[in-house]
C-alpha cells in the first residue's frame, strides 16, 4: 500500500467529515466492544437480572461486517470526487493508466479493511478456536465486501449525493447476518444471500 497516497487521501477527507468518521469506524466499534458494551452488560444484570453476556459476540461479529462498509463507502465516494474532477482522464494518459488507479484504489481499502478486522477479532477475542489461516481467510472475505461497495458506487452512483444513497441500499448485505441471528431454523437460512451470513455464522461457530 503506498503511503504516500494513503497521505494524499487522508488530507482529501479532511473537508468531508462524515468520510472522516467512517475512517474511524473500526476505531469507535473497538471502543464500543471493549468498554460500552460489557457495562451495558453488567447493568442489565444487576437492575434486571438478565444475562446479555451470550450475546456479545453476535455483537462483535456483527461490528466486524460494518468494518469494510465503511472503507468501501470512503474509497467510493474519493473514486467519485475524483472522476468528477477529471483526474482519472488525466492518470489514464499516464504509465499508470485507469488501470493501475483502479488496482491501487481497490487495494488500500481492502488491506485497511483486513487488517482492521483480524486485530478486531484478536483484540476482542473473537478467534476462538479457529486457526491462523482460518482467521486470515475469514478477514479475507469480510474485507472484499469494501470492494464490492467500491465498485458498485463507481458504475451506479453519477455523484456523492447519489453515492450516500446507493451505499445505504448496500446496507441490505448486513440483513444477511442479522436474519441469522434474529430468526429461528430453518427461516434464518433466508439471508444466506449475504456472503457476510456465511462469515458470520463460521466465526460464531467457532467461538
Amino acid at each position: 500500500m503506498n503511503l504516500r497516497r494513503l497521505t494524499y487521501d487522508l488530507k482529501l477527507l479532511k473537508g468531508d467529515p462524515m468520510l472522516m468518521l467512517s475512517m474511524a469506524v473500526p476505531f469507535i466499534l473497538w471502543a464500543l466492544m471493549q468498554f460500552l458494551i460489557p457495562w451495558v452488560i453488567e447493568m442489565v444484570m444487576g437492575q434486571w437480572n438478565f444475562d446479555l453476556s451470550p450475546y456479545y459476540r453476535q455483537a462483535g461479529t456483527f461490528f466486524l461486517m460494518l468494518i469494510p462498509m465503511m472503507m468501501g463507502m470512503v474509497y467510493g465516494f474519493i473514486l467519485l470526487d475524483e472522476r468528477d474532477g477529471g483526474i482519472i482522464t488525466a492518470i489514464s494518459v499516464t504509465p499508470t493508466g485507469k488501470s493501475g488507479y483502479l488496482k491501487l484504489r481497490m487495494g488500500i481499502p481492502l488491506v485497511i479493511s483486513f487488517v482492521a478486522i483480524l486485530l478486531f477479532m484478536i483484540l476482542l477475542d473473537l478467534t476462538g478456536s479457529l486457526s491462523l489461516v482460518q482467521l486470515i481467510i475469514i478477514s479475507v472475505v469480510i474485507a472484499s465486501q469494501s470492494l464490492i461497495l467500491l465498485l458498485f458506487l463507481g458504475a451506479f452512483a453519477e455523484n456523492k449525493v447519489m453515492g450516500r444513497a446507493v451505499s445505504k441500499g448496500f446496507g441490505i448485505l448486513l440483513m444477511g447476518p442479522m436474519l441469522d441471528y434474529v430468526l429461528p431454523s430453518p427461516y434464518y437460512w433466508s439471508g444466506a444471500y449475504s456472503p457476510m451470513f456465511w462469515a458470520s455464522r463460521t466465526v460464531l461457530a467457532e467461538s
